[in-house]
C-alpha cells in the first residue's frame, strides 16, 4: 500500500496538462522502380551528357576557324595600313612636293636671287649707304608697282619693318 500512496502524491504534485492523444505515424512507402526503367534513365542521362559535350566541342572548333579567318583578315589590314603609311610618306617627301609644284602649279626656280644683310649701326656711313640703296630701289624699273617700291624704300629706312631672307652673311 505504500506504493499506491507514493504514486498518488507524485500525481498530485505535478500540474501537467494531459498530453494530446498520439496520432498514428504515417510510414512512407518506398518508391520502387523497375530495374529496366532505371537502366533506361541512366542511359538517357549518359547519352544527353555525351551529346552536350560533342556539341560544345563542335562549337569550339567553329570558333577556332573563325578566329583564324579574323587573324588572316587582320594581317591583310595591317599590310594595307603599312602600304598607305608608305604612300603618305612618299607624298610628303620634299622631292614629291617639288615635282607637284613644278608640274601642276607651274612653279619655276627664281632667275636671280638677291640677299641683303643689314646690321643696325647708327654710324653716318651706314645711314648714307641705306639712303643710296633706298633711292636705287625706288628708281628701279624692275619693281612692278609703286607699292612694292615703297615697301622696299621703307624697309631700307627702318630695318625692323623690312623683310628678312635666309642666307649667309659674309664679313
Amino acid at each position: 500500500m505504500v506504493l499506491a500512496a507514493k504514486r498518488q502524491v507524485s500525481y498530485e504534485e505535478s500540474w501537467e496538462t494531459p498530453a494530446p492523444p498520439k496520432q498514428p505515424v504515417k510510414r512512407h512507402r518506398r518508391l520502387r522502380l523497375h530495374p529496366m526503367l532505371l537502366l533506361v534513365l541512366a542511359s538517357l542521362i549518359v547519352v544527353g551528357l555525351t551529346a552536350l559535350g560533342i556539341g560544345q566541342k563542335i562549337r569550339a572548333i567553329e570558333l577556332e576557324y573563325e578566329l583564324q579567318s579574323l587573324e588572316t583578315e587582320l594581317e591583310e589590314v595591317r599590310r594595307e595600313g603599312q602600304q598607305l603609311q608608305l604612300k603618305v610618306e612618299q607624298l610628303q617627301s620634299l622631292a614629291n612636293i617639288e615635282a607637284v609644284a613644278r608640274e601642276r602649279l607651274g612653279m619655276v626656280d627664281p632667275q636671280a636671287v638677291q640677299v641683303l644683310a643689314m646690321d643696325w649701326d647708327p654710324s653716318p656711313d651706314t645711314q648714307l649707304a641705306t639712303a643710296e640703296l633706298g633711292s636705287r630701289i625706288a628708281s628701279s624699273k624692275k619693281s612692278k608697282s609703286l607699292w612694292v617700291a615703297l615697301a622696299h624704300w621703307v624697309g631700307a629706312r627702318i630695318p625692323a619693318l623690312g623683310t628678312a631672307e635666309a642666307g649667309l652673311l659674309k664679313r
